[in-house]
């Protein structure tokens, strides 16, 4: 293996793994934050922060991938002095629009926080704002680095980043709580903008350190390349950020209209604006983070398929091609079915076990917004893995269309739902259940069409559902029975390493795995 490669591969594993770490504490983060700040709380944190993350998709989503493309390429060709000038071109780029999102946002906080229904969310928003501004930085740094191949600025500040804000977050969050739920909001705001400044700072600090060698780099550039005019390097980069941002913006604007629709839609029919916020905060704050959690292995998965699938694509091997993905629909619905059924059987448990400031009402209603949100844990870990399919195929677009697709059909059906009274907020859940499925089921007709991949109703289909349904039953049966003896928290903590230990034992018993899949996993089997 060559030096690059091996560059190359150590880069992927150090993001690919802090990657994996950053969404895990993200996960957990909203877990503890919403038992600190309560519902009212979640309620005015989860109405800015689709906002927030919907603006820091369309201003930084896809730059950074597109400066780290064109900086590569220039290094190549010992361009040292062109892939400095994409550094300082996006720099300035990057500057400006993360200055106009903060300034934009502080803008528009006003009318935006009561046309959401929640006009002392104001406040959160200014808490946020200034987070745009330093992201936007990091990003020109982070697209630098990685177009050096040097991926671990990028990874560690990523993981510190998400440890400031997990730690800063809940500690601004319960300082400031006495002062109203929105401040308690503004509270863990105001930890995520700390984070991204401490995360610029880092890489600043990495920056200066590499200078002199940078410098250096510079002075041996081939005299003979002609240095590109700015309009033209900003034209490259905007070529390749553009389309990716368009992707990158879909699943927050599925947030987005979530933060949109649901409280006004409530109090349209009848409910008051605290009871309604609380529905809200169930849904976004409580219901959401856990059906996210599952999608972290899923969205792993995806990464790891996209170079995979494009070196069978490139080498021009169908067979290899057709089978990656054959595993790729497998793994997903193996890590998807059971933590579907899982959360679905064990929904009132796991609610009482995490969220220890939930009872009556509020527990039983976010116990059947968790049963209803488990079909997406099954759907949003085949989406997301036939995502990563079509990317590595090079069709980077299909997705994209097929989630907006969803998206339409949520808007649809979340606002007719919302407005029937016993329905109410589950209407937005169905709603996003929809979205996911209808984008997960198009999805995979595309791979199927692109790639011939072939399900097996036994391999793919049964056996999976056999193990799944054989824990199921289990964990059924077993948590009345720890229960009684033990209490919630280590009865339900019992059912899910009992429910795991079965399903494990039924995978292996079954052969649902074989050890040429294994082997495939494990990246150990020749490709040609």
């Amino acid at each position: 293996m060559s030096n690059k490669t091996k560059t190359f591969v150590k880069g992927a594993a150090i993001l690919g793994i802090t990657g994996v770490i950053c969404k895990i504490i993200g996960a957990i983060f909203r877990i503890p934050l919403a038992n600190i700040i309560d519902t009212q709380g979640i309620a005015y944190y989860q109405i800015v922060y689709p906002i927030y993350a919907w603006l820091l998709v369309i201003s930084t989503a896809g730059l950074p991938a597109a400066i780290a493309k064109m900086v590569s390429e220039r290094r190549a060709v010992n361009d040292y002095a062109g892939a400095k000038r994409v550094f300082s071109i996006s720099f300035r780029m990057l500057f400006i629009i993360g200055l106009a999102s903060t300034i934009l946002l502080y803008g528009i906080s006003g009318p935006l926080a009561k046309a959401q229904g929640l006009p002392n969310a104001s406040i959160t928003y200014m808490g946020i704002a200034p987070a745009l501004f330093f992201v936007a930085i990091i990003s020109s740094y982070r697209g630098y680095f990685q177009g050096m191949q040097m991926m671990a600025p990028t990874g560690f500040s990523q993981l510190i980043e998400q440890l400031i804000k997990l730690m800063a977050g809940l500690w601004f969050a319960k300082m400031m709580l006495p002062m109203g739920p929105e401040y308690g909001a503004l509270g863990a705001l105001i930890g995520v903008s700390l984070s991204e400044i401490i995360a610029l700072t880092m890489l600043i600090i990495v920056f200066r350190v590499k200078k002199k060698s940078l410098d250096k780099e510079i002075e041996s550039t081939d005299k003979s390349i002609q240095p590109e005019s700015n309009n033209t390097l900003i034209k490259k980069l905007l070529k390749i950020a553009v389309p990716i941002a368009v992707g990158a913006s879909i699943m927050p604007l599925v947030l987005l209209i979530d933060s949109a629709i649901v409280i006004r839609a409530l109090e349209s029919v009848g409910f008051a604006k605290e009871a309604a916020a609380d529905k809200f905060a169930l849904l976004t704050g409580y219901v959401n983070p856990l059906i996210n959690m599952p999608a972290v292995l899923s969205l792993a998965l995806a990464m790891s398929l996209v170079p995979a699938i494009s070196a069978f694509k490139a080498k021009k091997m169908q067979n290899e091609l057709r089978e990656q993905s054959g595993l790729g629909f497998k793994i997903a619905l193996l890590v998807g079915l059971p933590a579907a059924v899982g959360f679905s059987v064990l929904a009132k448990p796991i609610i009482m076990l995490l969220y220890r400031n939930l009872d009556g009402a509020l527990l039983e209603e976010t116990a059947v917004l968790l049963i209803i949100m488990s079909i997406a844990v099954l759907v949003l870990t085949m989406l997301q893995t036939m995502t990563g399919i079509l990317q590595g195929l090079g069709k980077v677009f299909i997705p994209v269309t097929n989630l907006a697709i969803g998206a339409v059909v949520k808007i649809v059906l979340s606002m007719i739902l919302i407005r029937v009274p016993d329905i109410n907020v589950k209407g937005a859940a169905i709603g996003t259940v929809a979205c996911y499925s209808i984008a997960a089921i198009l999805n995979v007709i595309f791979v199927i069409k692109h790639t011939k991949m072939k399900i097996g109703v036994l391999d793919h289909i049964i056996k999976p559902i056999v193990c799944t349904a054989l824990m199921g039953v289990s964990v059924y049966l077993i948590y009345p029975v720890l229960f009684k003896f033990v209490g919630n928290s280590l009865a339900a903590l019992g059912a899910i390493v009992i429910g795991v230990v079965i399903y494990a034992a039924a995978l292996l018993f079954t052969k649902t795995i074989t050890k040429r899949e294994i082997e495939m996993i494990r990246g150990k089997r020749k490709t040609a």
